[in-house]
């Protein structure tokens, strides 16, 4: 495999392409989708983190929290909302867990 087509399997270009094709994809989309495409390139990113052993278990079940609710927004836009409310507090802790001490 060459250099150029090393790129296509990169998986940080993989991430790059879905951030861009979305960008793109939600003007054309309900508004409410673009959280959602968020939430799917925030699972991408833990699993680029995970093959890097660079992720911690928080942000595994961070990852598992999202795919057990993300398809919350096809049933419950509020349901989805406050989904996304909880994994703000989820990953507050997270950052907060993770300070450092003075």
């Amino acid at each position: 495999m060459n250099s150029r087509s090393r790129l296509l399997w990169d998986p940080y270009f993989e991430l790059l392409s879905f951030l861009i094709t979305s960008a793109r994809g939600v003007i054309d989309e309900p508004q409410i989708y673009a959280p959602l495409r968020l939430l799917d390139a925030a699972v991408k990113l833990v699993e680029l983190m995970e093959k890097e052993s660079r992720a911690t278990p928080e942000l595994i079940e961070l990852k598992k929290a999202i795919l057990e609710k993300e398809q919350l927004v096809l049933s419950s836009e509020e349901e989805f909302i406050k989904t996304l409310d909880e994994l703000v507090l989820k990953l507050a802790e997270i950052i907060k867990k993770n300070l450092p001490r003075k």
